[in-house]
């Protein structure tokens, strides 16, 4: 568990980035996170940049809800299958003999909607 853990993080480190300023003057250097304001000669390491900005689609408005486009194909398919479940178990409940040789034609039909 500590051996995930550790690999977590050292996997994670080049993520991470940071400006870093640095400043050289009369043989010191100095480090510093935010910009050096009495140093003349500053180099900068790490520039960071921003992300660039991912446009999002509009929300809908509030108590409105997301309309999403159907392929007629596929409304046709549900309401058949949707029939054909209703008469497939009108006709399981029926005993007599033309009931169970519909059943029986309309097996394949009816298992493909399942």
């Amino acid at each position: 568990m500590r051996f995930l853990a550790c690999l977590l993080l050292l996997l994670a480190a080049p993520a991470v980035h940071a400006q870093i300023y640095k400043c050289s003057e009369g043989g010191k250097t100095r480090f510093s996170d935010k910009p050096i304001t009495d140093c003349k000669s500053q180099t900068v390491q790490g520039e960071v940049q921003a992300p660039a900005p991912v446009a999002e689609p509009a929300a809908p408005k509030k108590g409105q809800k997301k309309k999403v486009e159907v392929p007629k194909a596929v409304v046709e398919a549900d309401r058949k299958c949707a029939a054909m479940t209703q008469e497939y178990r009108r006709l399981q409940r029926s005993s007599d003999e033309a009931s169970r040789d519909r059943m029986q034609a309309m097996r394949s039909e009816y298992a493909a909607c399942r």
